[in-house]
């Protein structure tokens, strides 16, 4: 055995009593020296890893582990709550939305042409200056038939318009918000009261009579007062002009009561 097969199995097995193993160690100087490293390297490393072994270490392996397990249970349970929570927040935020009113797409059609007018006949603040005279607006109602039982405060512009194929009476009524555009449509009824968003307007149509009342404004809180009063004015009164007593001209100033302005 040379050096070379020594030291290879000297690194492999340095207890080795291989007769050529001991041969070479005992006639090279050399590598007996290594043998001695070898030795004394094995001595420090059986010293190292003779460590005492505590009579429960098997017990407190078993305790950790199963503590452990404990831990990473309560953390899915957290994080399986957490993410409960996490769905159940998303869909009540889309029922919220679902539910919510989308007034950009509930536009009905009678509005539709009401808008339509209104981008043709926008009323300028020269025309709608002071407020017009109650048998102005008794006259306007009554050339599409209807017969005001009082007439509302505050309607500063009264005009007989087309909404495509439909009669109205369009009236401006200023507030405290800012006008609002007062359409009476005599001969279409609405379906349902809506409120809507169109062109950048904020709009209402209501069935009211035998017409619709449509109100289209840049801010709708007025909308409720002027509801009000125009029913007032109309839900009882509505009548078309062949209804009333005989001889007497339709909306008849001497029989129209005076009702107060729309709160704002």
């Amino acid at each position: 055995m040379n050096c070379l097969e020594f030291r290879r199995h000297l690194g492999s097995e340095p207890a080795s009593s291989l007769e050529a193993f001991v041969a070479h160690r005992e006639s090279c100087p050399h590598c007996a020296a290594a043998s001695g490293r070898a030795d004394v390297l094995e001595l420090r490393l059986q010293k190292a890893i003779n460590v005492p072994i505590p009579s429960n270490l098997s017990d407190r392996i078993l305790l950790a582990q199963t503590t452990e397990n404990r831990q990473v249970s309560r953390s899915r349970r957290r994080r399986r709550g957490l993410g409960a929570l996490i769905v159940a927040a998303a869909a009540s935020i889309v029922i919220a939305l679902v539910a919510l009113p989308n007034r950009q797409h509930a536009v009905p059609e009678l509005a539709k042409l009401v808008v339509e007018h209104m981008h043709h006949h926008e009323v300028g603040a020269s025309e709608a200056g002071s407020e017009v005279g109650d048998q102005s607006v008794i006259d306007a109602f009554a050339a599409r038939g209807v017969a005001l039982s009082a007439v509302p405060q505050g309607i500063n512009y009264v005009h007989l318009c087309p909404a495509g194929p439909y009669r109205t009476v369009h009236m401006v009524m200023p507030e405290r918000s800012g006008a609002v555009s007062v359409f009476y449509v005599a001969d279409s009824p609405s379906h349902e009261r809506i409120d809507f968003d169109k062109d950048g307007m904020h709009g209402r149509e209501v069935p009211l009579g035998q017409g619709s009342l449509v109100m289209l404004a840049s801010e709708d809180r007025d909308f409720d007062a002027i509801e009000t009063v125009w029913k007032s004015a109309l839900i009882d009164g509505v009548a078309s002009a062949s209804e009333q007593a005989p001889g007497a001209a339709p909306g008849s100033a001497a029989t129209i009561a005076r009702l107060p302005r729309a709160a704002p």
